[in-house]
């Protein structure tokens, strides 16, 4: 595929047209590390209704998730918020829009990856080409050298899913809880989190009331 590497070395520029190729790419080598971490970002940068989706795909085709995570974070550009005035409660939380990780949302991440129950896929062996890209794209993705430092796993997140320090609550965290339909679970993470900021406390008080009217649908 034409522009590969230079996907690989600037991967917050894959536009759709890029996407495009990437699928037709992955029709043929549907176990291409690389091409499945380079659509998702391609998907994330363009706002795309199929990352998330595509998302879990990737955590499942990826040998080291700590890269996929460092590559959806990589130059993240926060967007401005925009009011929607559609009357369904779903587009109002913008329940499928794509989940926006920081760089400090390990936590996040991991919950995530525990709640989606994304198993890693046995794959064939890359051919040796393609090895060597993959190579490539992991020193191209690390920012740093990593400390040494625990990287959440997802059966440690599950076991203190109930007991979340109130440090590790972010918004990006409620909205994976209310993704997964876990609504109690959101409605918690909110509610601490109009504790936290309580210059927004109206904004996580209307998330809260909006989610109520979710559950008795």
């Amino acid at each position: 595929m034409d522009n590969l590497v230079q996907h690989i070395q600037n991967p917050q520029q894959i536009a759709s047209e890029d996407v495009t190729k990437l699928d037709g790419l992955l029709q043929e080598f549907p176990y291409y590390q690389t091409a499945q971490l380079l659509i998702t970002k391609g998907l994330l940068n363009t706002d795309s209704i199929r990352y998330n989706r595509q998302l879990k795909k990737a955590a499942a085709y990826s040998l080291d998730r700590k890269q996929l995570f460092k590559l959806i974070i990589l130059n993240k550009i926060e967007q401005p918020i925009i009011a929607n005035k559609s009357e369904k409660i779903e587009d109002t939380l913008t329940i499928g829009k794509p989940l926006a990780f920081d760089k400090e949302e390990e936590y996040s991440f991991s919950e995530w990856l525990a709640l989606s129950k994304v198993k890693k896929i046995d794959r064939t062996p890359i051919p040796n080409t393609k090895q060597l890209i993959d190579n490539f794209i992991d020193k191209k993705i690390s920012i740093s050298k990593p400390k040494k430092t625990t990287f959440f796993k997802p059966m440690d997140v599950a076991k203190e899913s109930l007991i979340e320090n109130e440090s590790l609550v972010t918004p990006t965290l409620a909205k994976v809880y209310l993704e997964q339909g876990h609504y109690d679970k959101a409605i918690s993470a909110y509610t601490k989190l109009s504790l936290k900021y309580p210059e927004k406390n109206s904004l996580f008080a209307n998330q809260i009331k909006l989610i109520n009217k979710l559950k008795e649908k």
